[in-house]
């Protein structure tokens, strides 16, 4: 019950240091209880809010999962540390792993997610804008092959394909600005070829068309070769193993001719 007890306090006086460094003050009661949540994380970097919109998690939310998981990792670690009757040094360690285990698990769980939303964005992205030379190449306008193109599904990342791209044409802008938002709120790299040949089409005076034609090519090649990527890495994930086994194989088929030849094996007398 002691070493409990230490663990418990342990973090205590952690928490009452980090807060008295960070300069933390009761907030007044008219804010919402998520935002003072929030107040006490650290300063999210620019790339995790990319990661928490992309993900669709509130700062709120998020903020309550990581003080949740905290609390929880808190509580792990002083009921394994009863269980095991450890010491004082023990439940402080065990404490201090679960509780850092609850705290960042949120973290990669929410970098994980938009991971595999920006995966799924990627993928849509590939696919429109193709079908976006397609419509272009056959004498289509240029915008109105956006968004048509952009309607082609019903998942989410189509739904926020189509809305960023018509809330710019809804401010007077031209619709490929819509893309120019993505990147920069979402951070999906995905879409910066296709970016950068509009924006060098509007700055040079050429055709919208061409540079779609130009942005659906460059795509293409990348894809083509990120596929290429991923068959050599599986390959070579294939033949490593194949290649210890024909080698285990070989050895067993000529060590007892070997053996025969040289007697055997030599013991000492």
């Amino acid at each position: 019950m002691g070493a409990a007890g230490a663990g418990v306090a342990f973090f205590a006086c952690v928490f009452m240091a980090l807060a008295g460094i960070r300069g933390w003050r009761r907030p007044p009661r008219t804010r919402p209880r998520g935002q003072s949540l929030a107040e006490l994380l650290p300063t999210l970097s620019e790339g995790d809010e990319q990661h928490l919109r992309m993900a669709g998690i509130p700062t709120a939310y998020y903020a309550l999962q990581r003080t949740g998981g905290l609390a929880g990792g808190l509580t792990v670690g002083v009921v394994l540390s009863l269980a095991t009757n450890r010491g004082v040094v023990g439940a402080i360690v065990v404490t201090l792993l679960t509780s850092l285990v609850g705290w960042f698990l949120p973290l990669v769980g929410m970098r994980d997610t938009a991971k595999r939303a920006r995966t799924e964005i990627d993928s849509v992205v590939r696919v429109w804008i193709a079908l976006v030379a397609q419509q272009v190449a056959a004498g289509v306008d240029p915008t109105a092959a956006m968004l048509s193109a952009a309607q082609a599904g019903q998942r989410g990342s189509w739904l926020l394909l189509h809305r960023f791209l018509r809330a710019a044409l809804q401010e007077t802008k031209p619709a490929w600005t819509g893309l120019v938002n993505i990147v920069e709120r979402y951070g999906v790299v995905s879409l910066s070829p296709v970016v950068s040949a509009l924006g060098l089409a509007a700055e040079r005076g050429t055709r919208l068309s061409d540079a779609i034609l130009v942005a659906a090519e460059t795509l293409w090649r990348d894809s083509m070769a990120s596929e290429r990527e991923k068959a050599a890495r599986r390959a070579q994930v294939i033949v490593v193993p194949a290649t210890g086994v024909a080698l285990s194989l070989a050895v067993i088929l000529v060590y007892p001719p070997f053996a025969s030849l040289t007697g055997g094996v030599i013991t000492p007398s």
